[in-house]
């Protein structure tokens, strides 16, 4: 159990690829820029290039795994549902969240007895043969107290197992000398009236439909159940099922991933598979469909239990 959550030693690591293309237009808004020819322009690179950010996809990633785990009986607080019992989404006077607070203050030191009475309140963990609280003892009530997207995805408690990288637009567009943007306009609506606004007219920039950009998110020391929910995303992503950026409900960003690519490593042993990993970057390819099946199956067997 603690050595799942433990994120200091590298055992195993994923790499996952694809190529983002958009279905409909794309906004990802990059704040006001007075040199820009739009109220709103789009995210850009440093040279000018528009990109998706990796922490959008992220979100978008992760808000649509919550939404179907609790279907198949996975615990997922969506980082504001205390009832779900995960530290993530409890209030800070909580008696738990207290708790953990005073246990994690206490790492190298002998446990006094108050905090020994927030361990046992946390359900109990191990101390060291001094009596101390080490890591261990966090990563155990952690292992505990978190819901299974907080442990995958993260928290202010615990790192992500799974790293979103920014998602770059595609080579074939990259090539071009300037990549074609489109501007749209808008109004606003004053909502008692439903009528639009006098003033308030404005307009924004899109990435036009059909351009791609290129995915990739790395997992390290996942465990089965992290997998699963890679996997479930994986899913909805291929299936056009997670749109992006802003103005999503008047048709923008929706889109699909294809090209998907999955490597991986197992770093737990000495052996072949390390030593062409360190020396010539080499990995274990699997096909996509078949890690989806495998991994999306167990989740589903999980939920008939």
């Amino acid at each position: 159990m603690t050595q799942l959550l433990d994120r200091a030693q590298l055992r195993a690591r994923y790499r996952i690829t694809g190529r983002i293309v958009m279905d409909t237009a794309l906004h990802i808004g990059g704040g006001r820029n007075p040199s820009a020819a739009t109220d709103s322009p789009v995210v850009r690179d440093g040279a000018g290039r528009p990109f998706i950010p990796g922490s959008s996809l992220k979100g978008a990633f992760r808000a649509s795994v919550e939404h179907l785990a609790p279907n198949l009986g996975i615990r997922a607080c969506g980082l504001t549902d205390g009832s779900t019992g995960c530290l993530t989404a409890l209030p800070s006077d909580d008696e738990r969240a207290k708790a953990y607070q005073e246990v994690s203050k206490q790492v190298g030191r002998k446990a006094n007895e108050s905090v020994r009475e927030s361990v046992t309140l946390l359900g109990g963990a191990p101390l060291d043969e001094e009596g101390r609280i080490t890591q261990d003892t966090l990563l155990v009530l952690l292992d505990r107290h978190l819901c299974d997207t907080c442990k995958a995805f993260g928290s202010p408690y615990l790192s992500s197992a799974v790293l979103f990288q920014d998602a770059p637009i595609s080579e074939i567009w990259r090539a071009l000398p300037e990549v074609p943007t489109q501007i749209r306009d808008g109004v606003g609506i004053d909502r008692d009236s439903e009528r639009a606004r006098e003033g308030i007219k404005y307009d924004f920039e899109v990435v036009p439909p059909q351009t791609s950009f290129d995915f990739a998110l790395m997992l390290e020391n996942p465990t089965e159940r992290d997998l699963g929910l890679v996997a479930l995303g994986l899913q909805e992503f291929i299936g056009g099922m997670i749109p992006l950026g802003g103005i999503r409900s008047r048709g923008l960003g929706r889109c699909h991933l294809e090209e998907v690519k999955i490597e991986s490593v197992d770093l737990t042993n000495f052996n072949a598979a390390m030593k062409a990993y360190l020396l010539d970057r080499a990995m274990a390819l699997q096909p996509a469909d078949a890690f989806i099946r495998r991994y999306l199956g167990a989740l589903l067997n999980e939920g008939r239990n």
